[in-house]
């Protein structure tokens, strides 16, 4: 273990200091008029972006807030979280326990407690693994998206967030690819005239100090007295704080006139290494002589870079300069169209789970892309 008496104990490192820009500040006021009242369900609410939402929606005085997820134990921090720290709200909090792709039960959720917001947060993220399980991937981020999606139209909801990601851009990997289709989704359902619920997507990319971030496997690494290990010297990521995140998407439920896809905007892309290195400095440590750094190559599903917008996308203004809003320059699948797609993932998801179904997934986004083109 390094000692950092002359610097910071890497786990303390406030993430703000490794952004290169000034923080998003939060507006509140169109978020409190929308949802003081409200019935909110928050899906994935024990992950990094899920727990900072309900923590931030609960100071808007929801009539209920309903923090979804399958692990216990990160609920249980997540109330006794706001406990110990005396929120004034915390009777308002309804913590969940359930699978998001158990049908059934959703059903039987939505039914009871009748949610006018939904926040979908729940997600698998992780790219190199999810390449070795396509079929898990598909089933939480397209299939159980599809299904909520689905009850919120039946059920009524007045707001439907989608959280997206820049990985869904011209995707390369199993996990934007999923999350493309989940834009997809959604962007069908906003242009559906049928539809009483406001459907949106809002893509930003990568989130400082979320778990399995580099940030804290940053951290862990210089602890241990390196090496730190970067993919590529060349490689470059959009950041943003959960904070900020997950203000801004509040914000988007709030403002977004019309549905559709919805981006953040983060500033501009930071290299991997540079991030690395002055994390190293922030400890008091010497890079390369305290603490190595190595290069260890793109994984598979990475590459270099990522990009905000397809080429067959373009971006327009909002009324708030951090939320721009996401144009389709073609023409988007229709919506039997697109649950054809899914019906086809449906049944192929039960026989097969490998090269196969990876392949039939990026199908659909060329196929999605075509239509787009002609």
């Amino acid at each position: 273990m390094k000692s950092f008496a002359a610097g910071r104990n890497p786990y303390d490192i406030d993430v703000t200091d490794l952004l290169e820009r000034e923080i998003v500040p939060l507006e509140t006021d169109e978020a409190r008029a929308a949802l003081k009242g409200q019935v909110i369900l928050v899906t994935g609410a024990a992950g990094s972006i899920g727990s900072e939402l309900c923590r931030q929606l609960l100071d808007y005085e929801p009539a209920l807030l309903i923090a979804l997820d399958m692990n216990e134990t990160g609920l249980f921090d997540l109330a006794e979280g706001l406990r110990v720290h005396a929120h004034p709200h915390i009777a308002r909090l309804y913590p969940y326990i359930g699978d998001i792709a158990d049908v059934q039960r959703m059903t039987r959720l939505f039914a009871e407690k009748r949610p006018n917001y939904i926040f979908h947060a729940a997600a698998y993220k992780h790219v190199p693994l999810l390449e070795e399980y396509p079929d898990v991937a598909i089933r939480t981020n397209v299939l159980a998206t599809y299904h909520l999606c689905r009850l919120a139209q039946v059920y009524q909801v007045a707001r439907f967030v989608c959280i997206s990601t820049d990985k869904a851009v011209a995707p390369v990997s199993i996990m934007g690819a999923t999350k493309r289709v989940g834009e997809m989704i959604v962007q069908s359902l906003a242009e559906s005239t049928h539809s009483m619920t406001r459907f949106c997507a809002v893509r930003f990319g990568n989130v400082l100090g979320s778990r399995g971030s580099v940030v804290p496997i940053f951290a862990q690494q210089i602890a241990q007295g390196g090496p730190l290990t970067v993919t590529d010297p060349q490689a470059t990521r959009y950041f943003m704080t959960i904070p900020e995140a997950c203000g801004l998407v509040i914000l988007t439920s709030a403002i977004a006139s019309q549905g559709g896809l919805y981006l953040l905007n983060m500033g501009n892309p930071v290299q991997i290494i540079d991030l690395a290195e002055k994390m190293i400095r922030l400890c008091g440590l010497r890079v390369g002589q305290d603490i190595p750094i190595v290069y260890t190559g793109l994984r598979p599903g990475e590459r270099l870079h990522e990009a905000l917008v397809a080429e067959n996308e373009e971006l327009t203004h909002t009324a708030n300069r951090n939320i721009l809003r996401v144009l389709h320059k073609g023409t988007l699948p229709t919506y039997p169209l697109l649950e054809q797609w899914i019906a086809s993932m449906e049944e192929r998801i039960v026989h097969d789970h490998g090269t196969n179904l990876r392949a039939h997934l990026f199908e659909i986004v060329r196929q999605e892309e075509l239509i787009a083109t002609s």
